[in-house]
């Protein structure tokens, strides 16, 4: 009769054991899908216009937020025309990728 209980309570406990990690499973995966999803949202909104400044005297293009870089360029601001460096000095805001291209192709070597 003992070994009968024994044997139940291990049963019992593994069952248990295994609706926990499958619980967790679940939860966890849930939770990366909300992660993903707000990324994705984050990202969607920095696609609406961007932004031509410099650093390290580079034409960088970044999202709207002015911190996340979109492309980091080899193009040297000292090169562009001095009213475009000017207009950098400020930031330049475009407001498509479709602009931003136009802007890298006029002034690349």
């Amino acid at each position: 009769m003992q070994r009968k209980l024994r044997i139940g309570l291990m049963f019992f406990l593994i069952i248990l054991i295994l609706l926990f990690v499958f619980v967790y499973k679940i939860s966890y995966h849930i939770a990366l899908t909300e992660i993903q999803e707000e990324k994705r949202e984050h990202y969607e909104a920095l696609d609406d216009f961007y932004w031509i400044e410099e650093e390290d005297g580079l034409v960088v293009v970044c999202y709207a937020d002015k911190e996340t870089v979109f492309d980091m360029t080899s193009i040297s601001v000292k090169d562009l025309p001095i009213t475009v460096q000017m207009e950098i000095d400020n930031g330049i805001r475009v407001n498509s990728l479709k602009q931003v291209y136009g802007f890298l192709e006029n002034y690349s070597s």
